[in-house]
């Protein structure tokens, strides 16, 4: 049976919140920094699980890493990227972060590095274009606009 990349109360409680996106989200950024699937977490059941467990017994982020992008140029914005998957993906709900909250991390350190790095232009990653509010909606929700 394959795990799916749900949060661990969806199981007992079969509800659907932000916080079960929040967790599955960071598994897809456990997936692309660790190269593993979901449901590849050994001996501990799921990914989320192989990742808590390596760094509670001391691992470095750089050891879960996928090999093949260990030695790269960007290795500060991939620990980020993982770092940030371990918060999505903690057990208790109520300590994830809002998905506003996890693109504003993601904005914000790619803003503080092409201050530092220079080699970006600010507008390049620019989320801003892909929101934008529902005419006909008074309550000003958001509608994607791509």
């Amino acid at each position: 049976m394959k795990f799916l990349n749900f949060s661990p109360e969806y199981g007992y409680s079969r509800k659907v919140n932000e916080k079960v996106d929040v967790y599955s989200f960071g598994v897809v950024l456990l997936e692309l920094t660790t190269g593993r699937e979901a449901h590849d977490g050994g001996d501990h059941g799921s990914l989320a699980e192989w990742a808590w467990w390596n760094i509670q017994e001391g691992n470095t982020i750089y050891n879960c890493l996928e090999k093949e992008i260990r030695e790269t140029p960007y290795l500060d914005e991939i620990e980020v990227v993982f770092k940030l998957s371990l918060i999505c993906t903690g057990t208790v709900p109520s300590t994830r972060p809002t998905m506003k909250d996890v693109v504003d991390v993601l904005v914000k350190y790619d803003v503080l590095n092409q201050k530092t790095s220079g080699n970006k232009k600010l507008d390049e990653y620019d989320v801003g274009p892909l929101l934008g509010k529902k005419d006909s909606d008074s309550c000003n929700s958001l509608v994607c606009n791509v």
